[in-house]
């Protein structure tokens, strides 16, 4: 027989997990695991946590917004007279020098973010709102170093990549130091643009290399992302970022093929083989619907057979985007407007209504448990 419970002893728990606890109490009860005098002393041990405000996210915010509400003062300083006569001084330096000086700067910013990190590890989001200043200068420094290499002239486009090569080589660094997710999705972005430019500069600057438009490079290098984060995430160094890493990785790979169920690549279909297929007009762009149809339910099917919501999300979100836009595709010219709005108006309310049910279910099943 089980010792009696104390009855000052309690447990502090959220209304959700107090829900799960007591539907398992009630369930072993049902199935005579427990006596009903042992349920209800577990039950009465069960105290709901107020919830209270989430400080948290509120500082993270904040530092991001703050951080935002800088570089518009800095914009608004740019259109002030005095300043721009200062501005103008400093114009005037060669732009290699303004460059090299901007990149001093947003070193010692993060140097200082660094040191704080490590006196008051308690202040993550102010440290991470002074790494993101850094970032910011230098993103600046870029700017000025593509300046200086002359990359507006057509000989010299090329040099574009090389800067945001190194641009996100620095922001990856300075995400590191910083276990920074927002400074490393800075490098991503980076990462991302110099993979376009690198490959549209190799292919002349047109539309196709190797056979492959834009969005469809991006699929490989989605995949590409996404590998690399799972290597990341068994390093003690870059497992804190991994999560990140793959989520970027996701967005290019579906987007990519978002797009390419819209438009296609033409190119892999430009033989005299496959005459009759590109003249189908919609019919040509099945196989990539279809592709897209195929990753996303993958990625759903992941999401819940290993209780990922990153994958589930991604799933579910771009499977959406995919039956809308074939919808828009199919009868956006041939439906009487009226009617296509009414029709999506309704698939929607029944999607609406249907999370609705089960919402209510969900009340239901957790209000039972409780009487």
């Amino acid at each position: 027989m089980a010792p009696p419970i104390a009855s000052s002893v309690s447990v502090e728990l959220t209304k959700i997990q107090a829900n799960g606890v007591r539907a398992a109490i009630h369930q072993w009860t049902t199935a005579n695991l427990i006596s009903e005098t042992l349920s209800s002393e577990l039950l009465s041990t069960i105290q709901i946590k107020e919830p209270s405000f989430n400080y948290e996210k509120f500082a993270k915010y904040s530092f991001r917004l703050a951080i935002l509400c800088l570089a518009v003062a800095v914009v608004s300083l740019l259109a002030d007279n005095a300043f721009l006569k200062l501005i103008k001084r400093i114009i005037a330096l060669h732009p290699f020098l303004r460059s090299a000086l901007t990149a001093l700067l947003a070193i010692a910013v993060h140097v200082w973010g660094h040191n704080r990190s490590l006196q008051t590890p308690g202040e993550v989001y102010l440290n991470e709102a002074i790494h993101s200043l850094g970032s910011l200068l230098f993103a600046l420094a870029g700017l000025q170093l593509a300046e200086g290499l002359d990359v507006s002239k057509a000989e010299h486009q090329h040099r574009v990549h090389y800067v945001l090569f190194l641009l996100s080589v620095i922001y990856f660094g300075a995400g590191l130091a910083a276990k920074s997710a927002f400074i490393w999705s800075c490098g991503m972005i980076a990462l991302g643009t110099s993979f376009g430019a690198v490959t549209g500069y190799i292919s002349g600057w047109g539309a196709y290399y190797l056979g492959m438009s834009y969005p469809f490079r991006f699929v490989f290098f989605g995949l590409s992302i996404i590998g690399l984060a799972y290597l990341m995430a068994g390093f003690e160094l870059t497992s804190p970022l991994w999560s990140t890493t793959r989520i970027w990785g996701l967005l290019y790979f579906f987007i990519a093929l978002w797009i390419l169920s819209i438009f296609g690549n033409d190119d892999l279909f430009s033989d005299s083989n496959h005459t009759t297929y590109r003249g189908r007009g919609h019919g040509r762009l099945f196989i990539w619907s279809l592709m897209f149809f195929g990753a996303a339910s993958v990625s759903m099917w992941h999401g819940l057979r290993y209780a990922d919501g990153t994958t589930k999300g991604f799933g579910l979100t771009f499977l959406g985007i995919n039956l809308y836009t074939k919808f828009f595709e199919l009868f956006w010219d041939q439906w009487y407007k009226p009617l296509f709005f009414a029709v999506l108006a309704g698939t929607l309310a029944i999607i609406g209504r249907y999370a609705e049910l089960v919402w209510n279910l969900q009340i239901v099943s957790s209000g039972s448990v409780k009487n």
